[in-house]
């Protein structure tokens, strides 16, 4: 086994719905988190002296307008430091670790313990794009963006169909094997090209001619926009 100098940062996919987050500091560092994290279902706690209204009709959010005490880590699973001070972004982050909360520190990435990448979405799918935590994250935006340049939005819809399929083809009575280098070829040579071209009749009729009839789009519950075009 080869010997790798150094550590890499461990990538993690993590499920926040409902969960107590905390965000530190409502300036423009700070209100950026807070769409990705009502996005992920998470309940968040907004501090900052300045506040005098919640940023958001969302009832996710609680606002609280008043300088930051340790106190407004309670329940946390997650730290945002987003303030305009190192020494309160540092005071978070020593905080959090105290309670066995992971942190990020706005200012400086390598104090806290997680930091966030670049994010491409296409739908339920998800792509993202980290240069060693934080390292550069100016051209980790530049990758996401030539990278969407390349994925079409029929890449999002092809996840929504292929998770239903394997929800079904699992859960059904036994009659064909899971097949991953099937599905692989179904998904790349068949099912994208008819995405791209909107041909939703098309779509629907494959998918029972390849998996049966237990699997036409309205079995599988996924409702696709008629002929719409899916390019880049």
């Amino acid at each position: 086994m080869a010997v790798v100098a150094g550590y890499f940062d461990f990538p993690l996919v993590l499920n926040l719905r409902d969960q107590q987050v905390v965000v530190v500091g409502a300036g423009t560092v700070g209100r950026r988190k807070l769409g990705n994290l009502l996005r992920a279902g998470a309940r968040i706690r907004l501090v900052d002296p300045c506040l005098t209204a919640s940023p958001s009709c969302s009832s996710r959010i609680e606002s609280i307008g008043r300088a930051y005490r340790q106190e407004d880590l309670r329940g946390a699973r997650l730290v945002f430091a987003c303030t305009d001070s190192a020494a309160v972004n540092g005071q978070i982050v020593e905080d959090a670790r105290l309670l066995g909360v992971f942190s990020c520190c706005s200012d400086n990435l390598k104090v806290g313990d997680f930091s966030l990448p670049a994010i491409l979405r296409r739908g339920a799918l998800q792509i993202t794009v980290s240069t060693g935590g934080g390292g550069s994250p100016a051209l980790a935006a530049l990758l996401r963006d030539r990278l969407a340049e390349q994925i079409p939005d029929s890449w999002g819809l092809s996840v929504e169909i292929m998770a239903a399929v394997r929800r079904k083809w699992l859960t059904a009575p036994p009659c064909s094997q899971y097949n991953q280098q099937v599905l692989r070829c179904f998904w790349e040579n068949q099912l994208l090209p008819l995405l791209d071209q909107g041909k939703v009749k098309d779509i629907d009729q494959l998918l029972q001619e390849t998996f049966g009839e237990a699997f036409s789009l309205a079995q599988l519950q996924v409702e696709l926009p008629e002929g719409m075009p899916w390019g880049p």
